[in-house]
């Protein structure tokens, strides 16, 4: 099977429950992520003299930067929907909601963003071993 090395798009597989959230994002470009990699952690100390460690928002976020699309797949791998509250009501999420982006849950947004980093970190691993 081929590999495409520059996709115009990822998606992103979440389990929730016995269902799957897929989070589409666009591909990024060497310097958005060199900068995603860089915001984690602050340039100064924080509290304490410790190291301060913003990890979690940035990867929020790097994904809110790319995310495009969301799409959910029932247990039986059947399209389903995503809903968010609007005014007590829920509502089929879609790109086409205004800040939808802020509807998506960020523990998702971090599952992506997490294995962004490892799939980044399977090809490093794979580069020393050759």
């Amino acid at each position: 099977m081929p590999i495409v090395s520059n996709p115009q798009s990822h998606r992103i597989v979440i389990p929730v429950g016995n269902a799957k959230v897929v989070l589409v994002i666009r591909s990024y470009t060497t310097v958005e992520y060199a900068r995603f990699m860089a915001s984690r952690f602050g340039f100064g100390l924080g509290k304490s003299g410790q190291l301060d460690d913003r990890s979690m928002l940035a990867r929020i976020e790097f994904i809110d930067t790319l995310l495009v699309g969301i799409e959910a797949w029932d247990k039986d791998g059947q399209p389903d929907d995503i809903l968010y509250l609007l005014d007590g009501k829920e509502e089929k999420l879609t790109p086409q909601v205004e800040n939808w982006k802020n509807h998506v849950n960020p523990s998702w947004k971090l599952s992506a963003a997490f294995e962004l980093e490892a799939r980044s970190a399977e090809i490093e691993d794979h580069r020393l071993k050759n």
